[in-house]
C-alpha cells in the first residue's frame, strides 16, 4: 500500500491542524474534539487563492490528485476534501456552529469517536 493511500484523512487531517500552517485550520473546542475549516467561497472579494484554497491543495497532493506544475482547481480541491469528510465515518459537520456568512467563513466538524461510528 503507498503511504498516501495508507494513510487515513483523520490522521492527515489532525497533524494539518496541529501545524498550525494553514489559516482559520484550527481547534473549536479545548478538548479537541470539534475543529475549524476555513470555508471561503471563491467568488469572494478578498478571496486568496494561495491562502484560502491552501488546505484543499494540501489535501490533492497528499492524495496524488495535484502536483506543481498542474493547473490550478481550487473548486475541485475543495470538493474533493467536503466529500471525503462527508464519507469518513470519523467526521460529522456540526452545521449549528458553522459560520458560512462572515467574512472569514468556516464549517465545523466533530471528530467522531470510534464507539459512536456506525459500521
Amino acid at each position: 500500500m503507498s503511504n498516501s493511500g495508507g494513510r487515513r484523512l483523520k490522521q492527515w487531517l489532525m497533524e494539518q491542524i496541529q501545524s498550525a500552517q494553514y489559516s482559520g485550520l484550527q481547534w473549536e473546542d479545548e478538548s479537541r474534539t470539534m475543529f475549524r475549516i476555513p470555508w471561503k467561497h471563491a467568488g469572494k472579494q478578498d478571496y486568496n487563492q494561495e491562502v484560502d484554497a491552501s488546505i484543499f491543495k494540501a489535501w490533492a497532493v497528499f492524495k496524488g490528485k495535484f502536483k506543481e506544475g498542474d493547473k490550478a482547481e481550487p473548486a475541485t480541491w475543495k470538493t474533493r476534501l467536503r466529500c471525503a469528510l462527508n464519507k469518513s465515518p470519523d467526521f460529522e459537520e456540526v452545521t449549528d456552529r458553522s459560520q458560512l456568512d462572515i467574512s472569514d467563513p468556516y464549517k465545523v466538524y466533530r471528530i467522531v469517536p470510534e464507539e459512536e461510528q456506525k459500521h
